[in-house]
């Protein structure tokens, strides 16, 4: 078994995970006694019924019949049955109680690091987040998560199993040791040979299952978000196909394991019996009578029916771990991955937000800014114009805390934007995407969109958008929007996502193309209804149009990595629309 899986565990358990596991090991020994007492307690409880001479006149059984007063064999023999039928029922319960347990500590785990994976997933920085795709991060907080499970049980289980092996192993040996060495011999290389044979396809079949799993997810996403263009397209057969595809080369990579895992049970029980029959028939051949071996045969025939169970368990369990073992390392770099770590300082915004010599790259290639030097007072209207890429969104960005200048920093009021106290002033931001996403549920969830409910904001937010009219001629504040907002218009959705933005009373506003797949007129309502926000508020526009921020106090055009103040002229290039001019 793969020392780096065990190494994994270890730094993925907590100290108090470690715990329970040891306290579950001893009882899985305990268990394993107890099976191992009620394969002796049918043996000798079989010896005694077959033999009632020795019931009363034996050593310990004629102390024992004499204690309880027995008088004939019968009456010993039912009343060790009675007692055997009530120790089985002990097994019973303790076997179902230590399974509720050991299920209960797996899965709870699952419960632990999917919680865990999620909350580091949004503890991400956002510069992490934007190079990561979604189908990778859903694989590992969502599938793997449920994989590390399967391997805790499945250790779990081998543990158990393992002890169980060696108190029956132990009490065979006790009775008969040359019997059961040459048993022991044959299974042991039959066993080495079964693992070297499958374990490689079972691996291999692990690793295909992986690339057909995510494989899917990506059709599945790919379909997801482009479902009205594939719709006007009406040619669904290149994506169906890639679905279908990753889809039949999982379904054979789960089928090759199934396979796989299920050979080894028939191989090592059509030997371990083949191995019984032959003893049996070996003592008929040169004894002609197997009368005097039925006991210790009895006794081997339960033995191998729960021996053999076990050995097959573990090396169905070990095949099930190499199978599963790829998705320990990227579960724990997931967990171990840098994410922010923010103070709770307070910062105050009462003159300016001001870059002084930021520079900012994606990578070591190219640099989106370079030493910028930029001061917006607050409660202006700032419009930041340019090409397609030149850097306005970053600059956004860094305004709002989400990316981290290389070099230079953001102040606000003489004071810089650190880790420290990014996170009180995040929350002085409002934001209107270009894309809104709009989840299914309502009105008022998606203002709120995880923040403290409280109606009358939400309200007041949504009249400050105009959208509160409409909607009372709906379900009010609880109509539903469906998925992607599905229920509405471009120009609702457009409305709600400012109602968002303006929920928790932000002394920032930033529209990143908030409206530039708007139509003219409904962009124009839109960007009247924005600019009647409080003048208190800072207002921090990317366009296209001109028509967008024609009403900005001062605009700055983004190009080449510089910031160009273009207050009072007239701004002309293909970046722009000129202003329509009424006769």
């Amino acid at each position: 078994m793969n020392v780096s899986l065990f190494s994994v565990l270890r730094k993925l358990f907590t100290r108090r995970d470690k715990k329970v596991i040891i306290v579950l090991l001893l009882s899985s020994v305990v268990i394993s006694i107890v099976e191992t007492l009620s394969l002796s307690a049918i043996m000798v409880f079989i010896s005694i019924a077959t033999n009632f001479n020795s019931a009363l006149t034996g050593r310990f059984l004629g102390k024992f019949s004499a204690l309880f007063g027995f008088s004939r064999p019968s009456e010993l023999v039912l009343f060790l049955g009675f007692g055997l039928l009530v120790f089985y029922l002990v097994r019973a319960i303790l076997n179902v109680i230590h399974i509720y347990y050991t299920n209960k500590f797996s899965h709870m785990r699952q419960h632990y690091f999917a919680s865990r994976l999620f909350e580091r997933y949004l503890q991400f920085t956002y510069r992490d987040f934007v190079q990561k795709t979604s189908t990778s991060m859903s694989q590992v907080i969502l599938a793997y998560s449920s994989n590390v499970t399967q391997i805790i049980s499945t250790l779990l289980m081998m543990f158990a199993e393992i002890f169980t092996v060696i108190c029956i192993y132990s009490m065979l040996f006790y009775v008969n040791w040359k019997m059961t060495l040459v048993l022991s011999v044959v299974l042991v290389a039959k066993v080495i040979i079964v693992l070297k044979a499958f374990t490689h396809k079972i691996t291999q079949a692990g690793l295909e299952s992986k690339k057909y799993s995510e494989q899917m997810a990506v059709a599945y996403t790919a379909s997801f978000c482009n479902f009205k263009f594939l719709k006007l397209i009406s040619n669904n057969k290149l994506i169906q196909g890639r679905f279908s595809f990753a889809t039949l080369g999982l379904a054979r990579a789960n089928t090759v394991n199934a396979v796989w895992q299920a050979l080894p049970r028939f191989i090592l029980e059509t030997i371990g019996f083949s191995l019984l029959v032959g003893a049996i028939m070996y003592v008929v051949y040169c004894y002609n009578d197997a009368q005097f071996v039925i006991p210790m045969v009895s006794m081997y025939a339960l033995a191998f029916y729960r021996f053999l169970p076990s050995i097959n368990k573990l090396v169905t369990g070990y095949n099930q771990l190499m199978f599963n073992k790829h998705v320990l390392e990227p579960v724990y770099d997931f967990l171990q991955h840098d994410y922010e770590q923010l103070g709770n300082k307070e910062i105050a915004f009462n003159c300016s937000i001001s870059f002084r010599d930021v520079s900012f790259a994606y990578d070591a290639k190219a640099h989106i800014l370079n030493n910028v030097n930029l001061v917006l007072n607050k409660g202006l209207r700032v419009g930041l114009v340019g090409e397609s890429g030149a850097g306005k969104s970053t600059i956004a960005d860094i305004i709002m805390g989400l990316f981290v200048p290389q070099e230079g920093g953001v102040y606000v009021d003489n004071v810089q934007l650190t880790q420290e106290n990014l996170k009180c002033w995040r929350r002085k931001i409002g934001y209107i995407p270009q894309d809104v996403y709009l989840f299914h549920g309502t009105v008022a969830e998606n203002v709120v969109c995880g923040r403290v409910f409280d109606e009358a904001m939400i309200i007041d937010a949504l009249k400050k958008a105009r959208m509160y009219d409409f909607l009372m001629s709906k379900d009010g504040i609880y109509t539903r929007l469906g998925e992607g907002g599905i229920n509405v218009s471009g120009g609702q959705k457009q409305r709600i996502a400012i109602a968002r933005a303006l929920y928790a009373n932000p002394e920032v506003l930033v529209l990143d193309e908030a409206t530039s797949s708007l139509d003219n007129e409904t962009e124009e309502h839109i960007m009247d209804e924005i600019y009647q926000v409080d003048r208190n508020k800072t207002l921090i526009i990317i366009a296209h149009r001109l028509s967008t921020i024609e009403r900005c106090d001062v605009v700055y055009k983004v190009d080449g990595g510089c910031v160009t103040q273009v207050r009072g002229q007239i701004i002309t290039g293909d970046f722009l629309q000129p202003p329509v001019v009424s006769a």
